[in-house]
């Protein structure tokens, strides 16, 4: 039957001591770090301090940014504590700043521009556009396939207009014609010269236009009153003895 191995008291007694020694060693060692931090932390950038701030921090940081409640943010972080301990997490100073920090940057980016539905899709704009080319089979490999070029040919071709449209070289021509001119050009010779003469139209285009008179006249502009002929003497407006018009 195996023996245990007997213990030497004294050494275990050297070792207990150099454990609690070392532990409270590395908890001085982390509460000074964490002060010295507190007084740089008001002059760090935000990438600075991400590097610096724990990963709890972090995400606490950006939940409160985005508008998450105590409570989403310790489901988020993991915290057993629920929202006592989000509550306690938000207010640490290192997390306070760094949703300063996020807030800033996130304002920066609306006043360029670069924030926001808008923003998201310039920025994906020019991977469509390469799969759209891709698509419309204008990039080839070394043998000579087109590389990523749709199947179906009507496919191809919808991508192809789409990225000539995009880089201005399709001409998007529209043709406008006018109801008249219509009308008139589908009349024969000796219906022309009928409607030249007393303006009626064919019976078979009787209904395609209003006749003539139907439309409402424009409202004609008054007589310039500089033209107009001097009234005679007494019939111009009266005036009072106190200069008022009679």
């Amino acid at each position: 039957m195996a023996t245990a191995p007997v213990l030497d008291p004294e050494v275990v007694g050297r070792k207990l001591a150099a454990m609690s020694l070392g532990r409270a060693r590395a908890c001085q060692e982390r509460v000074a770090a964490e002060a010295a931090l507190l007084e740089r932390v008001s002059g760090m950038s935000l990438e600075e301090l991400r590097r610096h701030s724990s990963a709890r921090q972090w995400l606490a940081a950006l939940g409160q940014a985005s508008g998450a409640s105590e409570h989403e943010v310790a489901r988020l972080c993991g915290l057993r504590g629920g929202r006592v301990s989000a509550h306690r997490l938000l207010r640490h100073p290192v997390t306070r700043r760094l949703v300063q920090l996020i807030q800033d940057h996130q304002l920066q980016q609306v006043l360029r521009g670069e924030w926001g539905a808008q923003a998201t899709a310039k920025a994906a704009a020019p991977e469509i556009l390469s799969h759209m080319s891709e698509l419309a089979g204008a990039q080839r490999e070394r043998d000579g396939t087109r590389r990523g070029r749709a199947t179906r040919d009507r496919d191809a071709i919808a991508a192809s207009q789409l990225v000539l449209d995009v880089a201005g070289v399709r001409v998007q021509r529209h043709q406008h014609e006018h109801l008249h001119q219509i009308v008139l050009e589908s009349m024969t010779n000796d219906e022309l010269e009928a409607f030249a003469a007393d303006g009626t139209y064919p019976d078979r285009l009787q209904g395609a236009l209003a006749p003539p008179g139907t439309f409402t006249d424009l409202p004609a502009l008054p007589d310039p009153t500089v033209n107009r002929p001097v009234p005679p003497a007494g019939t111009g407006p009266h005036r009072r003895r106190n200069g008022g018009p009679g």
